[in-house]
Formats: structure tokens, sequence, C-alpha cells
């Protein structure tokens, strides 16, 4: 073997490790390399050796190349459903849990912001604390008959205009709307308040059966004087011609 083959061959001896050493490299760090976003999300840039995060750009769907320095935060762009019991007091101080449901998404041309502002669990941070707080503000301003009295809209309306104006005003977020799906007692005081309507319904018959009493003692008094002034004018035993009738 010449010297010069011996050298090629030593030089292609090298170039298969540096290739196989990027290859083990690249399966080593494929996962901060190639990052996938899926169909309705976006992703934001972060650069580490940079300016941090991009905060004039988005990237779309599809597979993105990164510098393994670099980190893609993905987002879903798409409106976002989420459900919650609340429980409240009302203002005469009872327990009841609201169930809501409510839909959401991040502004696409703000997520850089939102992202370097509060990160992706902003709906933890933001969203679901102050809707908690909007349904037991609105809810302590009722008594409980009054609470499902009140139209559901009317309800729904106030607490949306107060999550609008503490989340949606300040960050780049829009609630699109909130419904109270129903609204529930506590257990025992829904089982107290039963209680109380049903000794409330007895309260009125007993109150009805002692009305209907007195009317039939002043219609027998009534009765009673009219026959008296009758017998007192005429001179005519009145139960005596109603018993001769009966007996006829």
């Amino acid at each position: 073997m010449s010297a010069e083959e011996g050298k090629g061959r030593s030089y292609l001896m090298e170039l298969l490790i540096v290739i196989m050493s990027l290859m083990a490299l690249m399966l080593a760090f494929w996962d901060s390399i190639v990052v996938e976003i899926p169909a309705g999300h976006k992703g934001v840039l972060f650069r580490n050796l940079g300016e941090g995060t991009v905060l004039d750009r988005t990237w779309g769907e599809g597979v993105v190349l990164l510098w393994p320095w670099n980190t893609m935060s993905v987002y879903d762009n798409r409106v976002i459903d989420g459900e919650d019991t609340i429980d409240a007091l009302t203002s005469d101080g009872l327990r009841v849990n609201a169930e809501l449901s409510y839909r959401y998404r991040p502004l696409a041309d703000s997520l850089g912001a939102l992202h370097q502002q509060v990160g992706d669990d902003y709906a933890d941070k933001l969203l679901i604390p102050h809707i908690t707080a909007a349904t037991r503000n609105v809810v302590s301003r009722y008594r409980v008959d009054d609470l499902y009295n009140t139209s559901r809209e009317e309800i729904q309306t106030d607490m949306l205009a107060q999550v609008r104006k503490q989340v949606d005003a300040h960050y780049p977020v829009r609630t699109i709307d909130l419904i109270v799906r129903n609204i529930r007692l506590d257990s025992i005081v829904e089982r107290a308040i039963a209680d109380k309507l049903v000794r409330e319904q007895d309260m009125l018959g007993y109150d009805f059966l002692i009305e209907r009493q007195r009317k039939e003692s002043e219609r027998s008094d009534i009765e009673a004087q009219t026959y008296r002034r009758f017998e007192r004018l005429s001179g005519i035993d009145l139960l005596k011609i109603k018993g001769l009738e009966a007996t006829r």
C-alpha cells in the first residue's frame, strides 16, 4: 500500500468518524433540534444566546429546525374550552356550587408577549383565578332565593364583564364567553331549605283550616242573628217551621 493510499483511507476514516459523531449528536439533541407544530398551533422562539423571547414573529404549523441551544414553546391558537365548579357564598351566608363553562383563546399576534409575561400555563395563572373571583363576587350580591329567580343571562354577563376587565384588558387573551350551567346548593343546606319549605306549606295549610273555621263560625253567627231578628219581629218560631217541613 502506497503512502497516498494510506493517507486517503485515513482521511475517509476521519470523515466517517466526524459524520457518525454528528449523527450521534443529532440523535442526542433531536428533540431540541426538530420541533413539530401541530395544526391550529403556533410556536414562540426563545434564543438562549440572543435577545431571549422573539416578540415580533411566531412560527406556524409544520416542522421547525432549531439550534440546540434555542427552545420553541408551542401554543394552541384555537378556541379552547374549559369547565369548573366553584364554591361561593350568597349574601345570606349560604354555600352554593356554580358549574361553569367558558371559552377563550390567545391572540396570535401577541403570543411572544404572552409567553414572556405569563407563560404557556396562562389559563391556570390568569383566567381560572379571575373566573373564580368574578363568580364569588357576583354570587355574594344575591340571596339564595334571588339567585334562582334572577335571569341566568344577567349573572353570566356580569361575570364575563369582570373577567374581561381583569384579563382581556391587560393580557393578550380573549375570553369569548362564560356560561353558568347550573347552580346547586350544598346538600346539607338543600335539605334544610326543603324541610323549611315543607314546614311553611304545613303552616299555610293550618292557617287555611283556621281561617275556614273562623269564616264558618262567622256565617253561623250571622245566620243565628238573622233567625232571632226574624222571630222577634214576626213572632214565628222558625225552628218549629223547619221541623215541620223536615217531617213533611
